[in-house]
């Protein structure tokens, strides 16, 4: 029954995790980039494509969010050490190492477009990392796992 607990606490971080990423990438992010519009229309073309570029990163953080759920409805049903979970965390790893790469590639692209290095350029980077390494910490749980569900299957053969 514990497993059920786990699991009920691990989707409710998981649900406000969700609404709070949700909020900054679909809601935050374009009313802001309109008052930018407003206050900086020399980059009024930036816009839309700026946008575009913060939506495909939701996409993808919202992507490994629902492989966070899944492995979450599985440790409810008390299959926390499966090759699924182990799946979903390396998928996870994948996603947000892929973030963190879009966010890196913004900077130069910024750059492209003539924006001068500041506090957008520090933010990318600041996501970048945190990306980085919130992917490189799944894909060390994924391998975490996998030996764990290799160590059970065995000692499930002995017994």
């Amino acid at each position: 029954m514990e497993h059920k607990k786990i699991s009920y606490l691990l989707i409710g971080a998981g649900v406000l995790a969700a609404l709070g990423g949700g909020f900054l990438f679909f809601i935050d992010a374009p009313m802001a980039a309109l008052r930018y519009r407003s206050a900086l229309p020399e980059l009024s073309y930036l816009m839309i494509p700026g946008l575009v570029f913060l939506w495909f990163i939701g996409i993808l953080y919202g992507t490994a969010m629902i492989n966070y759920f899944l492995i979450c409805v599985r440790i409810g049903k008390n299959r926390s050490f499966s090759r699924e979970n182990a799946s979903g965390l390396s998928r996870i790893a994948a996603l947000l190492l892929g973030a963190g790469l879009i966010w890196l590639l913004g900077i130069p692209f910024g750059l492209l477009l003539r924006l001068r290095l500041g506090v957008w350029s520090l933010a990318f980077l600041l996501a970048a990392a945190a990306s980085a390494a919130m992917g490189a910490l799944a894909w060390g749980l994924a391998k975490l796992l996998r030996r764990a569900v290799e160590m059970k299957e065995e000692n499930d053969l002995t017994v």
